[in-house]
């Protein structure tokens, strides 16, 4: 007789089901689970599709690294509270489910879990997007930007901090461990420090003129019921210059994170924003590009921690994604880099 060999992801899979059908059933969210689908790893959290007698659901698995972290309870509650006054003022806001005793999530042995209500929509891919989809993003921006968040303003959130990153020992790490991202990080590594602190400098410039907002409004974060956009995964919310995340939207929404700039695409997101939004645009483009630059070092940043298990350990699925994470965006900040130009000119273009 022949035994398959069980993997240790098979085991922890089976526990994570058992634990959503344990929360399912503490949350009073269906008496019964039909079927329980995963849907995507998620480049930080878990999501499957549940099926109940009651009705169906997205549950949200949390990276147990990040549920480590001393603020990322507050952080949800937090942008659960933006999630809700975006959709008082009209966008089409995806939040969570709020459960017993008005909580947003449960612990069940272990696992942190949120529900959602299932969307029957689709996230675009990067040549799925047309010249609508841009216009349609750029006027979403700008109804985000005109909303007045000021009951719930923070100011000890409200200054972006900012560091200087560990490249030189994240490469020596990379090279002990045999990273198949160790070239791409020795070849860089000089840039990488050239733009941290061009990237510090302009961050305390842009800390000038903050605001609240989603702050990751990319591709993934937006699923679509053919032209209606819905805004999912306002996690990261919080406070960011306006212009600076105009760059970022019109940047992931045009083909700059696939490396395939379109700038007509570009220049049809920030022409609409700028048709709607109530907030001026910042003349100096370029310091303003540096600054967004530093979220890209940030992200990167976190990817090494998690490919290289410092703070915490992470499974291996996970550590692979990071590892393939970072050599996507040293790739990306160097063709941010070499666009930048045309950035400023579309930018400053009346």
């Amino acid at each position: 007789m022949e035994f398959r060999k069980i993997k240790i992801e098979d085991i922890d899979e089976f526990q994570i089901q058992k634990d959503i059908k344990e929360f399912i059933k503490k949350e009073n969210l269906g008496t019964m689970v039909k079927s329980i689908i995963k849907v995507t790893g998620g480049l930080s959290h878990r999501m499957y599709k549940v099926v109940t007698d009651k009705r169906i659901y997205a549950i949200k698995e949390l990276n147990s690294g990040v549920m480590k972290r001393q603020e990322a309870y507050s952080n949800f509650v937090f942008s659960e509270k933006v999630t809700d006054i975006a959709k008082e003022n009209g966008i089409t806001a995806i939040g969570a489910i709020k459960l017993k005793n008005d909580d947003i999530m449960k612990k069940i042995n272990n696992r942190y879990f949120m529900a959602f209500d299932w969307l029957e929509g689709k996230i675009l891919k990067a040549k799925q997007i047309t010249e609508e989809h841009c216009k349609i993003i750029g006027e979403e921006l700008a109804k985000i930007h005109n909303i007045n968040f000021s009951k719930i303003e923070d100011n000890e959130r409200k200054y972006i901090n900012t560091k200087q990153f560990e490249w030189n020992n994240y490469l020596k790490l990379a090279k002990k461990e045999n990273k198949k991202y160790t070239n791409i990080l020795e070849q860089n590594i000089d840039l990488l420090y050239e733009l941290n602190e061009k990237s510090n400098k302009a961050v305390r410039y842009a800390n000038d003129n903050l605001i609240m907002s989603h702050t990751d409004l990319d591709r993934k974060n937006v699923m679509w019921k053919e032209y209606r956009p819905f805004i999912i995964d306002w996690e990261a919310s919080g406070y960011i210059n306006p212009t600076i995340e105009l760059i970022q939207v019109a940047w992931y929404w045009s083909g700059g994170d696939v490396e395939n700039l379109d700038y007509r695409k570009f220049e049809i997101v920030v022409n609409c924003y700028k048709k709607h939004s109530k907030k001026e645009i910042d003349k100096d483009i370029e310091k303003l590009i540096y600054a967004d630059i530093y979220g890209g070092l940030e992200w990167l940043n976190y990817n090494f921690k998690r490919s290289l298990c410092i703070e915490n350990s992470y499974k291996q699925d996970e550590i692979e994604l990071a590892e393939n994470e970072i050599i996507q965006s040293i790739g990306e900040i160097r063709y941010n880099v070499s666009q930048m130009n045309t950035i400023i000119r579309i930018m400053k273009k009346e």
